[in-house]
């Protein structure tokens, strides 16, 4: 295993985890590496494009390279085989309909659905694109972004801000009925393993199956879904990502 690269990104993953830029006194001492190294480090991962400079603080923070990179990422891996086994298993437990979404802009992106063996089930196709506002799916993953990524998406209009503050809160969103689709909602963040927000999972059902009975239990396995979305063991993939 090369140790030099393997050290540039664990630093680039702290660096990514932190809300706030970062310098390089901190990550040795968090690492507890020589400065010397982590500043080699650093000015590489800089050069190279990965990370960019406040002069004024002398910290470091995520360029817009890795952004950039991170929704080439959404939009080509296989999202759809490595959650469906949590998926699966979510549906199991609950007996009813359960959907992973990536954020697209200012929308959310069904990827991934599983179906209950039912006659009658909530049905939301693949690839469908929602305002994030318009589902619990988006709402709860809206709650977990970083503070100024959350306050873009609901700009001036506070109509959502009570109800993402409560998501955040609570660590799950609610939606008991939707008018329009007539439907119970209930998702919570998936986030990845340096607290990244990667995106929601949840399940939805008639909403005249949805009584507050159920809840509790509901909320339970849909965060433990969230937890182990993408664990190797749970989802059937291995560390390279290929099935094993």
């Amino acid at each position: 295993m090369d140790g030099t690269l393997l050290k540039g990104l664990t630093i680039l993953e702290m660096i990514v985890a932190e809300s706030e830029p970062v310098g390089v006194t901190e990550l040795a001492q968090r690492l507890e590496l020589p400065k010397s190294n982590v500043h080699r480090s650093v000015a590489t991962l800089r050069e190279a494009g990965y990370l960019d400079f406040d002069t004024d603080s002398r910290r470091y923070y995520p360029s817009l390279k890795l952004s950039q990179m991170g929704r080439r990422v959404g939009t080509r891996f296989p999202f759809r085989l490595a959650v469906l086994p949590a998926l699966q298993h979510l549906v199991a437990e609950t007996g009813e309909s359960a959907h992973f979404t990536l954020l697209d802009g200012a929308n959310v992106v069904f990827v991934a659905n599983a179906l209950p063996p039912k006659d009658v089930a909530s049905v939301i196709p693949d690839n469908l694109a929602l305002p994030w506002n318009d589902s619990a799916l988006g709402l709860a993953l809206v709650s977990a972004l970083a503070e100024e990524e959350r306050l873009r998406l609901l700009g001036s209009d506070t109509t959502f801000t009570e109800k993402v503050e409560r998501a955040a809160q609570d660590g799950y969103a609610l939606i008991q009925r939707h008018e329009a689709r007539r439907i119970f909602e209930l998702a919570a963040p998936v986030r990845s393993n340096w607290n990244t927000v990667v995106g929601a999972i949840g399940i939805t059902g008639p909403a005249m199956r949805f009584t507050d009975k159920h809840l509790t239990a509901y909320i339970a396995q849909v965060q433990a879904a969230a937890m182990r979305a993408f664990d190797s063991e749970s989802s059937g993939l291995s560390e390279n990502g290929k099935r094993g």
